[in-house]
């Protein structure tokens, strides 16, 4: 796997310069309507390595929270509430807490989101009104991948896909979205069902 600042330096190295200042100003775009983006309300259908296939629901309001909720058979709910994603497994019955910040699925609540930090771009394309970036953290680039697939004109955010340390393949891609309407709080807020109601 290629690390993420060094990638992208060495293709813009041998890039002509017009198409250098052209991939440039489609970055910034990129970053301007992610930044600005406050909410989404969305359906996801997901492809995992194996195939299989899930859907459930979306949620994301900037900065910090999301929601990732399945619908049944699979038995996963991931809540973010700003500060950790909250990963729980109903067959298990096992509750996670993550570092959202250790995410890359959680780059997207960041309250800004620029390409040249932590977080890089390691692979561009942009043809037929279809722009994808694949972004890595650039100080771990072999944790895995994160791949946006946006439609143009208008820019929209249509599809995720996520590869992990193992190079295992999963893909999102989010269908019938609405974006910058009101979502309720609790949407955001994690009550674990092991416990009675008022011991969350």
């Amino acid at each position: 796997m290629l690390s993420g600042g060094s990638a992208l330096a060495s293709n813009l190295h041998f890039m002509p310069q017009a198409q250098v200042a052209s991939r440039a100003k489609t970055v910034h775009r990129l970053e301007e309507y992610l930044s600005t983006m406050t909410t989404i309300v969305s359906d996801f259908t997901q492809v995992a390595p194996d195939g299989t296939l899930t859907n459930g629901r979306f949620f994301l309001e900037r900065p910090g929270k999301m929601r990732w909720q399945y619908n049944p058979p699979t038995p996963i709910l991931m809540v973010s509430n700003g500060s950790e994603l909250v990963y729980y497994d109903y067959e298990l019955e096992q509750v996670s807490h993550i570092p959202l910040d250790s995410t890359l699925i959680g780059f997207l609540a960041r309250p800004v989101i620029r390409f040249d930090k932590d977080v890089g771009i390691v692979a561009f394309s942009e043809k037929s009104d279809v722009i994808s970036v694949t972004l890595a953290q650039l100080d771990k680039p072999d944790d895995g991948q994160l791949m946006l697939e946006f439609s143009d004109k208008p820019l929209t955010l249509r599809n995720m896909v996520i590869t992990d340390a193992t190079q295992q393949v999963t893909t999102v891609s989010l269908n019938n979205a609405r974006y910058g309407i009101k979502i309720d709080p609790e949407n955001f807020i994690f009550r674990d069902p092991r416990k009675p109601r008022n011991q969350h």
